[in-house]
């Protein structure tokens, strides 16, 4: 029982690696949104086909189609998340990004899939989502040195980002369509609008951009598998939100790599932040699931 219960746990956690990796790495890879995004679409393709023909996974027409539009959801959002990256610093975007999911997944969870069964769990969720908030906002404190501008268009695009990649995850829910069975067609769904956005660009694409973000899509495919097998045992409020420790990977990760200057109050900020994320998110992952 000790084994079985020790790799949910490693299960439920991985998601939080592959995707608080991604974003880093596809800003070391480089490319444009639509380089970046086929390039990840590629490979989650590959890995899919890899995985239907070991698991031999079988599906209705109505599970293929609503796996399939899961994953156009997906290519949607990540699409317009790496369009932000050209104006965003990924320690910037990831905090805005992964906070706007967790609350859009975490209130369809409790709202209809009645994962939040009571009073406790319901005063749990607010209480846990209040502190997630706060943290997520402390991550992206920036000290006044002078008057700075507000840029809103990444920002509004990060939210539709975060509209369709809520959307991605909440969907075969909706359908009771879960575990391995969703990955295959997902993955169809996924490198089909990944094409279709690079039709029109086709000479103009960066053929070795698009190699380089293949890394890139190992990361994700790694992380979406491990999410839609561990879900089913979870639930989605408490499984995705384990998943968005990948905040705190993506902004340690890319402070450290990319070397983003944060004066003394700032790095406290982002410390004091991620350690209230941190524990909102063991809050929620308390709750029962039905």
């Amino acid at each position: 029982m000790e084994k079985k219960d020790n790799m949910i746990i490693f299960l439920a956690l991985l998601p939080a690696v592959g995707w608080g990796l991604m974003p880093v790495i596809a800003k070391i890879n480089k490319g444009k949104p639509n380089e970046q995004l086929l390039g990840t679409a590629i490979t989650a393709l590959l890995f899919g086909i890899i995985l239907q023909i070991i698991l031999k996974s079988e599906f209705s027409g109505i599970v293929f189609f609503i796996s399939f539009l899961s994953g156009i959801l997906w290519s949607i959002g990540q699409y317009l998340q790496f369009y932000s990256f050209l104006d965003l610093h990924v320690s910037e975007a990831m905090p805005i990004s992964n906070g706007t999911q967790l609350i859009g997944t975490s209130l369809m969870a409790a709202v209809f899939f009645d994962e939040w069964a009571d009073i406790l769990s319901i005063s749990l969720g607010i209480l846990s989502l209040l502190i997630i908030v706060v943290g997520i906002n402390l991550t992206s404190y920036h000290e006044k040195k002078e008057k700075r501008k507000i840029n809103w268009k990444p920002i509004f695009i990060l939210l539709l980002s975060s509209a369709s990649l809520t959307m991605y995850v909440v969907l075969p829910k909706f359908f009771s369509v879960s575990g391995s069975e969703i990955i295959f067609p997902q993955a169809i769904g996924m490198f089909t609008l990944a094409l279709v956005l690079n039709l029109k660009r086709v000479k103009d694409i960066n053929r070795k951009k698009v190699i380089k973000n293949m890394t890139t899509g190992l990361a994700w495919s790694i992380a979406n598998t491990s999410l839609f097998i561990v879900m089913p045992i979870l639930g989605i409020g408490r499984s995705f939100t384990i998943s968005q420790l990948a905040v705190l990977v993506s902004l340690s990760v890319s402070l450290l790599i990319f070397k983003i200057e944060k004066t003394n109050k700032e790095r406290i900020m982002i410390f004091i932040g991620a350690t209230l994320t941190t524990i909102g998110i063991l809050l929620i992952s308390l709750l029962k699931v039905s």
